[in-house]
């Protein structure tokens, strides 16, 4: 029997025939990057997770995923089917949405990353419903893609986002601009540094951010020119991960340091990293009307947030 929220596509007979529960699966798992989360995220099994997406490799004949122990990374042939697929999730919102109370002008709609939904939304949110008891929100956590895509579509009304967006069908509110800051062990002979360099890093053991970051390649880029090798011990999608690694001792990141500096970490440190590598934090909205309340929360965010030593206003 189908579990909730999944649709039939095709024949379950048919070898050729994908499924949108297999479709489902493989956007769920790249979101999340666990399978595990995946399989919360879904309502179903681990193991049902596991073969949705061999079964889905097995039709496509082609490998979605890289599998290292508990690890699971999707391949760059997996983060295309994923884009490619986003319309028809897209298509199916809409649907889903047109008699529901997407609609009421009380409701505001934000798709956003972890990072900055955990570090700066949930209490943006608060303090949002606090000074407006009528509203409400809804908050979709996924991968920066998925939320540039849901407010294009218009299945959002707000987004954010740290990464380069660029899209026709967007319209841009700059919030903060920040540089990357050095993630280190409170307890680290770097940690009374003022600013680091690479070569501080050199042979030092590194927390990466994954590869499909545009500011990967930067950092990745400024070491290689410089000839210096670090020890990639573990690569994550998240700023919040990073320091967390950082706190256990795994080694020093770079990170953009908004939102993450504005909640106490301890055990981390941060330290201005030069050369200098920047980071613009954006608000989108469709490049239609803008909601009334999307814009209030706009306002909301700019008068509610203050820059703090390591941002400033964009």
């Amino acid at each position: 029997m189908d579990q909730p929220g999944f649709r039939q596509v095709g024949s379950s007979g048919n070898r050729n025939g994908l499924t949108l529960r297999e479709l489902e699966v493989l956007r769920a798992v790249i979101t999340e990057g666990k399978t595990t989360a995946a399989a919360h995220r879904l309502g179903i099994s681990q193991p049902a997770v596991s073969r949705a997406i061999a079964q889905l490799e097995a039709r496509l004949n082609r490998q979605l995923f890289h599998r290292s122990g508990n690890r699971i990374q999707p391949t760059s042939e997996g983060l295309a089917l994923n884009e490619q697929i986003e319309p028809i999730f897209a298509t199916l919102a809409r649907l889903d949405a047109a008699d529901s109370e997407d609609t009421n002008p009380k409701r505001l709609r934000i798709a956003a990353p972890p990072t900055l939904s955990h570090r700066l939304l949930t209490r943006l949110i608060a303090g949002f419903l606090k000074e407006n008891p009528e509203a409400s929100v809804h908050l979709e956590i996924g991968m920066s893609i998925n939320a540039t895509a849901a407010v294009a579509d218009e299945n959002a009304d707000l987004g954010i986002s740290d990464t380069r967006t660029r899209h026709d069908g967007l319209r841009m509110y700059p919030f903060r601009h920040a540089i990357a800051h050095a993630a280190i062990p409170a307890d680290h002979r770097l940690a009374d540094r003022e600013e680091i360099t690479p070569e501080d890093l050199a042979g030092e053991p590194f927390i990466a951010l994954t590869r499909r970051f545009h500011q990967r390649n930067v950092i990745d880029r400024i070491f290689a020119e410089r000839g210096i090798e670090r020890k990639i011990r573990a690569e994550t999608a998240t700023s919040i991960a990073i320091c967390e690694l950082v706190r256990e001792g795994m080694g020093i990141g770079l990170v953009n340091p908004f939102p993450v500096s504005l909640r106490p970490l301890d055990g981390v440190v941060f330290r201005r990293f030069t050369p200098r590598v920047d980071y613009l934090t954006q608000f989108f909205v469709p490049a239609g009307p803008v909601a009334p309340i999307a814009q209030r929360f706009i306002e909301y965010a700019r008068r509610a947030v203050p820059a703090d030593a390591y941002s400033h206003p964009a």
